[in-house]
């Protein structure tokens, strides 16, 4: 059982892997921005992640762990913020390559604006508790950012993120303890609403939208200022 969380990083990422090398959709060309933007990521959001394990806001349990530590965090963990980043990432970009019709592009800014509303509803009532505000706090800051850049193909990122849900909950599902005995994470409900979708805690929705929008909108600028990829 010590290996459990790495063979869900490993899951999540060889599908995404393997058909990066695809006839039609390339991923691999487009592997420097996206790695680049799951750098962003990493000082955006696993600063705090590092924190938070720290003041024992969450934590992770040895049994289903291989034992290495990296300031306060599992290997796992910080495999887990480049593997779920690289898995949402492909299925974007191959959705936008491919040029899945955007269905969501008439309602983007209102599901910005959603989503704002959701965070802000959160940070009221969940105040003064570290996770709820927290996520809350840079998720109504990373939205607002993607209306002022008015961020290109949003409803398709929309999109990625009602489809990533299912595999997400699932994977997120093992990781707080739907399928063991106990948790592979655990978290400290005083610091968050208490309140979860079977036994994932409701502000991880947030958190990964979190992660998943930095990675998008670090992905698009990046493309456009630097690499000029359509």
């Amino acid at each position: 059982m010590n290996l459990l969380y790495l063979w869900i990083n490993l899951g999540t990422l060889s599908i995404p892997f393997l058909l990066s090398f695809n006839k039609t959709g390339h991923f691999y060309k487009r592997w420097k921005p996206l790695f680049i933007s799951i750098i962003i990521l990493f000082f955006c959001v696993l600063s705090w992640d590092i924190w938070f394990a720290y003041q024992k806001i969450w934590g992770f349990n040895s049994d289903f762990l291989i034992g290495i530590d990296i300031f306060h965090l599992p290997i796992e963990e910080w495999l887990f913020f480049i593997c779920v980043p690289y898995a949402f990432m492909f299925l974007y970009d191959q959705l936008v390559v491919l040029k899945a019709p955007n269905y969501l592009q008439k309602i983007e800014y209102i599901l910005d604006y959603m989503m704002i509303g959701i965070a802000t509803l959160f940070l009221i009532i969940g105040y003064p508790k570290l996770y709820t505000c927290t996520v809350s706090i840079l998720v109504i800051l990373t939205t607002s950012l993607a209306v002022f850049l008015k961020a290109p193909n949003k409803g398709i990122f929309y999109t990625s993120y009602v489809i990533i849900l299912m595999p997400f909950t699932l994977v997120n599902g093992v990781l707080t303890g739907y399928f063991t005995d106990n948790p592979i994470v655990w978290y400290n409900n005083a610091e968050n609403l208490g309140i979860r979708f079977l036994t994932i805690p409701i502000e991880d929705f947030l958190y990964y939208f979190l992660m998943y929008e930095i990675c998008y909108l670090s992905y698009e600028q990046i493309k456009k200022a630097i690499f000029k990829i359509a």
